[in-house]
């Protein structure tokens, strides 16, 4: 299990909490990018999609337009729009 916590606000679905989180993989326009634990502080844009991965559970966010924060093993996503960003 791993030690990552994240949460997402987005419009649609409102916050999710997830604790426990292995890894979080996002794939924006020009980047790709793996999150896992103890990872360095990061901030960014993200045009395309994320994935959050607990274990054999994966929770998608396709086609999303927002921005992520990572620190201290704390990951939070903020949606600003679903859109067909990939």
């Amino acid at each position: 299990m791993g030690k990552i916590n994240a949460t997402v606000l987005g419009m649609e679905e409102g916050l999710r909490n997830f604790t426990g989180v292995d890894m979080i993989r996002i794939k924006s326009g020009d980047y790709t990018i793996l999150i896992m634990e103890d990872y360095m502080p990061v901030i960014g844009r993200v045009d395309g999609s994320v994935e959050i991965v607990e274990g054999e559970k994966v929770s998608a966010f396709p086609s999303i337009h927002g921005f992520y924060t990572h620190r201290k093993n704390m990951f939070e996503l903020l949606i600003k729009e679903d859109s067909d960003a990939e």
